[in-house]
């Protein structure tokens, strides 16, 4: 004897059995779309939520340490043009807060998962590079910071060391500081350029996931209603045949046709009672003798036809008389049989309401699904709108230090003008010393001829006083001549008078020589002081010179610092405008994901109405 197949084992259970494993089946389909549903929600929430709190607030809080670093190295370059002591503690204290302000956030950055992005790049092993070069900028501006500090409040050193201690500190916060800035930025671009890469494969992560699961929910919606919809239609297609054919057989034997037998070969309900039929007419069939029998026979079973045609209609509540003949124990156990198919009919309501109620939660999960994808987008979209101000600032602030790179470049321009007004002076000082020199010489040659006619008046009056002396004598001497030497002693008198005038001229002119000596000193003396003043006049204009060509250099480095912040700040706004666009991409992804829910939301509502159209059709049956 062959072995049952699958399918004659299944026709041969019971129709309550048939039914409860087929809804069985859709139900456990339904529990594990729904699993499948709430699973895919939170794992599309939480990607949504580690894209969020991993990379799109660190890339913010990295677009605001930048600022800050930028905030800082343009107070050390305030800070080294500080005048004074009091100007220099000002500067100082602005610096601690942004430097503690980088600290916080490279530590929070550092308190989050560390990735590896599909192309090889990994954030652990920029952030190490970044806090390098961090650590290195803010190492050199403190060494920077603290030699000026200590020009400015050190007893023990002179004007001089002070001054270039002040100036290597400069030197160190302006120039030396600069490639340790340039790395700081290419550093925080790399690390930038890693964070928007992870957060790029977990965005396609999070679609991916959300296309394969809503593609399983789809396609496990539509397995499930049309598994359903097999099972009860096959089921209600053999229940419906079994009957019509019992009918139609029991329509035969109305008419007289006592050989037609019903031909159901299952073993469940159905089998059971065309076995209890075809037995019945058999029974009929050898019992019948007369014709009054037969056609009381024939009233029983055109009654019997009408119960079963009533019943076929879907009126449960109709039951058949039940006699001591035969036909009531058919009636009985066609009564049996009706009594256990409304109980499967109400089974199946139930079971139907029970799929409806299913087919509701998983329309509410996804509705929910769809909310969740909603609240991303609306998520996303403010955080697109901060990252669009902070691009903004960006901006601004590039404009900022390309204004400041031009007014470098003019104070530049102007430091060069002076440094060249500067060096002119020195030339007409040197030419004023010159001549003030030559001048000087002068007038000390005319102090000593001064001295010459000094001299020469010394001796003219000595001649004059000894002309003088021998007039007196030859006075003298003609006044013992008598008569003789009268006119003598007139020719004397005249001699003596001369050499009088003549030694009073002498001393006239001694005086006069004297009071030109005495000028001729004094001019000497001012003309040493003024070639003196002169020297120091070029001296100083020298080491004005000489500053000139100090600030002419430090003009230039701060024109280069102010390009490379202008770049700098140009590449981050530049970078800020690609997070825009991936947190837009992220965005789009998210209304993408709403709009699959939607339609697997649609899905489960035609599942529900299937539902409601199945228990609409139970209905139908008027059930006790």
């Amino acid at each position: 004897m062959a072995r049952p197949t699958v399918l004659q084992r299944f026709e041969d259970l019971k129709t309550q059995t048939k039914l409860l494993t087929a809804f069985g089946i859709v139900s456990v389909i339904i529990v594990l779309m729904s699993s499948l549903g709430v699973w895919t929600n939170k794992r599309i929430s939480q990607q949504a939520d580690t894209i969020y709190v991993d990379y799109t607030v660190p890339l913010i809080d990295f677009n605001t340490m930048l600022f800050n670093v930028n905030k800082y190295h343009e107070t050390l370059q305030d800070l080294a043009r500080a005048p004074r002591a009091a100007d220099f503690k000002v500067d100082v204290a602005k610096i601690g807060p942004y430097r503690q302000e980088v600290d916080r956030l490279i530590a929070a950055y550092e308190a989050t998962v560390l990735r590896v992005s599909s192309t090889g790049r990994d954030e652990a092993k920029d952030l190490v590079l970044l806090k390098g070069a961090l650590a290195t900028f803010f190492l050199q501006s403190e060494a920077g910071v603290a030699a000026i500090a200590e020009s400015f409040e050190s007893k023990s050193l002179s004007p001089g060391q002070a001054q270039q201690m002040r100036e290597l500190g400069q030197l160190a916060l302006t120039v030396s500081i600069a490639p340790a800035f340039d790395e700081v930025s290419i550093r925080h671009s790399e690390q930038i350029k890693t964070m928007q890469e992870i957060a790029k494969d977990l965005s396609n992560e999070a679609k991916s996931l959300a296309a394969n699961a809503t593609l399983a929910l789809v396609i496990g919606g539509v397995l499930a209603v049309l598994l359903g919809l097999s099972i009860g239609y096959w089921v209600a297609h053999k229940l419906a045949l079994g009957i019509g054919q019992v009918a139609h057989v029991a329509q035969l034997a109305a008419s007289g046709n006592y050989q037609a037998r019903a031909k159901i070969t299952s073993k469940d309900e159905l089998g059971q009672m065309a076995a209890s039929f075809n037995a019945m007419l058999d029974r009929i069939t050898a019992l019948v003798t007369s014709e009054s029998e037969r056609d009381d026979m024939q009233k029983r079973l055109m009654s019997f036809l009408v119960l079963v045609s009533d019943v076929g209609k879907g009126d449960l509540t109709k039951r058949g008389e039940v006699t001591a003949d035969m036909f009531g124990n058919l009636a009985d156990g066609f009564n049996l049989m009706v009594t256990r198919f409304g109980q499967l009919l109400k089974q199946v309501r139930e079971a139907a309401e029970r799929v409806n109620k299913s087919a509701g939660t998983l329309r509410e999960s996804a509705g929910q699904m769809a909310g969740t994808a909603k609240h991303q987008a609306d998520e996303s979209t403010k955080t697109l709108g901060a990252v669009e101000q902070l691009a903004t600032s960006m901006r601004q602030v590039a404009e900022t230090a390309g204004a400041s790179s031009e007014s470098a470049k003019q104070v530049l321009q102007a430091t060069e003008r002076g440094r060249v007004a500067v060096e002119e002076t020195v030339q007409d000082m040197h030419s004023i010393r010159s001549a003030v020199q030559r001048m000087s010489k002068q007038v000390k040659a005319l102090g000593d001829r001064s001295l010459e006619i000094s001299q020469i008046v010394s001796t003219i009056r000595d001649i004059a006083n000894q002309t003088n002396l021998l007039a007196l004598n030859a006075a003298i001497e003609a006044a013992g001549a008598g008569e003789a030497g009268a006119r003598f002693a007139v020719v004397a008198d005249q001699v003596r008078k001369l050499a009088e005038s003549s030694t009073q001229a002498t001393r006239e002119i001694a005086d006069l020589v004297k009071v030109i000596q005495t000028e001729t000193q004094d001019a000497v003396v001012a003309m040493e002081q003024e070639t003196q003043a002169v020297e120091a006049g070029s001296a100083s204009a020298l080491r004005t010179g000489e500053v000139f060509n100090e600030i002419s250099g430090i003009a230039q480095r701060s024109s280069e610092l102010a390009q490379t912040i202008a770049s700098a700040a140009v590449t981050q706004t530049a970078s800020t405008d690609q997070v825009g666009r991936s947190i837009k991409d992220f965005s789009g992804g998210a209304a993408a994901t709403q709009k699959v829910t939607d339609s697997a939301r649609v899905t489960v509502e035609d599942m529900a109405k299937l539902a409601e159209g199945l228990t609409s059709s139970v209905a139908q049956f008027k059930l006790v």
